[in-house]
C-alpha cells in the first residue's frame, strides 16, 4: 500500500525482527507489514542481519548507530517481495488479523462503550487481559485526551483520525510512548476503525472519562 506515511519506530520493527514481541503487539506490527513494502523489506533486512550476526562468536561493543549502518550496506532483502495489494478486498481479509476474527470486520460483534465508540476485544496474550482490541470511533466523533501509561501501537483499518501529531489514513501506525498526550478525532464520512495494543490502561485526563475507565477496559 504505497501512500502509507506512518510507520513503526525502527527499535520496534527490530524487535518483532527479533522476536521479542508479545503476541498482541506482533499481531498489530504483522498487520502493518504486510499493507507496507517499506517495513516488509526492513522486517526482512532484519532478520537477515541478525541471523549474520549470530554467526560472529567474537562479541563486540557496537556504537548506538551500528545496526543501521550494517543494514544500509548488506545486500540483503533486495529480492523481498511485498504482499500484493488489491483495493477491491478488504485489507483485513489478507492480513494476519484475520486468523483472530471469525470471519471479518464487516461481522465483528462490537460492543458500545460510551457515545460514538465501539470496541471488540481481539483474543491474544500480551500485558494484560484486553490489551488487544478493535476500535471504532463514529465520524466526527472525538476520544477524550488521554496520555498512556507505557506503549500503544494504533494501526488503522478503515476510516481515519487526527490528532495532534497529524491525520493517519488506512495502514498508518501510530507507536505512541508513555510521553505522547492526544484527543484522536474521527474524520471523513465512515467511521475510524483501528486495532490497538496497550501496555497498560489509558490515562484519560477528564474526570468523566476516568470514572467511565472501570467500565470500558481502555
Amino acid at each position: 500500500m504505497s501512500n502509507i506515511q506512518r510507520h513503526p519506530r525502527f527499535e520496534t520493527l527490530g524487535d518483532f525482527a527479533a522476536g521479542r514481541l508479545d503476541e498482541a503487539r506482533a499481531v498489530v506490527i504483522a498487520t502493518h507489514a504486510a499493507l507496507c513494502e517499506g517495513c516488509t523489506e526492513t522486517i526482512s533486512r532484519l532478520e537477515a542481519v541478525g541471523g549474520a550476526l549470530l554467526e560472529d562468536a567474537s562479541p563486540v561493543a557496537l556504537e548506538n548507530d551500528a545496526l543501521e549502518k550494517i543494514i544500509a550496506r548488506a545486500d540483503v532483502g533486495a529480492n523481498v517481495v511485498a504482499p500484493a495489494y488489491s483495493t477491491e478486498t478488504r485489507p483485513e481479509r489478507r492480513l494476519p488479523l484475520s486468523d483472530y476474527l471469525e470471519s471479518s470486520i464487516d461481522d465483528v460483534r462490537w460492543k458500545r462503550i460510551m457515545p460514538g465508540f465501539s470496541q471488540s476485544v481481539v483474543k491474544a496474550q500480551g500485558y494484560r487481559p484486553g490489551v488487544l482490541r478493535l476500535l471504532k470511533i463514529d465520524p466526527g466523533v472525538e476520544m477524550p485526551k488521554h496520555s498512556h501509561k507505557g506503549e500503544e501501537l494504533t494501526l488503522i483499518l478503515r476510516g481515519a483520525y487526527r490528532d495532534e501529531i497529524g491525520e493517519f489514513n488506512v495502514g498508518d501506525l501510530a507507536d505512541l510512548d508513555g510521553e505522547t498526550t492526544h484527543t484522536p478525532k474521527a474524520i471523513g464520512g465512515e467511521p475510524c476503525i483501528c486495532l490497538i495494543a496497550t501496555a497498560a490502561p489509558l490515562k484519560f485526563k477528564t474526570l468523566a472519562a476516568r470514572l467511565a475507565q472501570p467500565f470500558i477496559g481502555l
